[in-house]
């Protein structure tokens, strides 16, 4: 059985028992709190009465709210009701009149007397009238709700295609610029340093192999990412100039926590992308730790006055997307703090993660 009968199933069971409680409390509760013998008549009209609702709640939920309210045909929905209620009224009366209720309960219920003269006549049956209502108030809140979550289900599918889209730019991007210039790199150390070119061409087969595979789902390793990001500085280093200074440091054991791919490269990427100046001096300090569950990551770079460290290259899904993925993954999991001091003239970005 799949999901969506499962699901199916349940639904259909949540109706029936509601139902059967409401139809026991409109149907039977109360006549059989009388203490009186009531004849056949009577639990037929009951039974119509429970029916006639139970077809105006569905034909509510499922044609006039989907049709007309939830379209802003707001006044049509309003006389559509008025019209059903009425129409339920009617239909009630009549039953009453065939069958002949009155008669058939006289004798039985005691009638209650009146001063000033007979009992008045009842053109519109007042509990009847409350009923229908609540049943006409309760479909619609129902309907209104489902559309909600439906919608609101539809935004998340929608975001997160996004997100796989943004994670294929991602890497999109790095594919094309990054190895590229690696690759000049390490033809550069084949001249000068056979052995350090040989161990970079290692380094950038196990990239390849990790964007080509291991990203395809949801979900990765925190160790394999963390060894896709080592690979990553290693490589970068050997493109900055020797007055640039890269300080990084992570915990050594890396628990296997399962963490989006490509998360947590972006902000390394831009402190690369934006720190490095080859006619200054400039430093990337990046900082990684395992708190309990709560991964802590620091990057902070030089801020050089050609360089806009919010923006982005053309075709990376820069800081922004990012902070959506975040937001997205990991709702009331996660803080971002990214903040330029001035005085030091830093960017530094602070992140926490609760991977548990």
């Amino acid at each position: 059985m799949t999901r969506e009968n499962t699901k199916g199933g349940v639904v259909v069971a949540i109706h029936l028992l509601a139902w059967a409680l409401l139809g026991f409390v409109l149907v039977f509760y109360q006549p059989l709190s009388w203490g009186v013998s009531l004849p056949v008549v009577f639990w037929v009209k009951q039974l119509l009465n429970f029916g006639l609702l139970v077809a105006l709640f569905y034909f509510n939920s499922l044609y006039l709210v989907p049709r007309y309210l939830l379209s802003n045909r707001i006044v049509a929905f309003i006389l559509w009701v008025i019209a059903l209620v009425i129409l339920m009224l009617v239909i009630s009366k009549m039953a009453d009149q065939q069958l002949e209720i009155r008669r058939h309960m006289e004798g039985i219920m005691p009638r209650p007397r009146h001063r000033g003269g007979p009992k008045p006549k009842h053109i519109i049956d007042g509990i009847l009238l409350m009923t229908t209502l609540l049943v006409i108030g309760v479909s619609t809140s129902l309907a209104v709700i489902q559309r909600w979550q439906s919608d609101a289900r539809l935004r998340d599918a929608v975001e997160k295609q996004n997100i796989s889209s943004e994670l294929a730019l991602l890497k999109a991007q790095i594919n094309p610029h990054f190895f590229f210039n690696t690759l000049n790199n390490i033809y550069a150390l084949s001249y000068t340093n056979v052995e350090e070119s040989r161990e970079a061409t290692l380094t950038l087969s196990r990239m390849m192999r990790y964007l080509l595979y291991e990203t395809q789902q949801d979900i990765a390793p925190l160790s394999q990412e963390f060894a896709f990001i080592d690979d990553y500085i290693e490589l970068m280093k050997l493109r900055v100039q020797s007055s640039s200074n890269v300080q990084y440091t992570r915990d050594e054991a890396i628990p296997d926590y399962p963490i989006a791919p490509m998360l947590l490269l972006p902000f390394v990427e831009n402190a690369f992308k934006h720190g490095i100046d080859a006619s200054q001096r400039s430093e990337i300090k990046i900082h990684a730790a395992l708190d309990g569950g709560a991964l802590k990551l620091t990057v902070s770079n030089h801020i050089f006055q050609a360089q806009h460290v919010e923006g982005t290259d053309k075709g990376g899904i820069g800081l922004a997307n990012t902070r959506r993925r975040l937001d997205l993954l990991y709702p009331q999991k996660h803080h971002l703090d990214i903040h330029t001091d001035e005085l030091a003239n830093t960017y530094t970005v602070n992140l926490i993660i609760n991977l548990t």
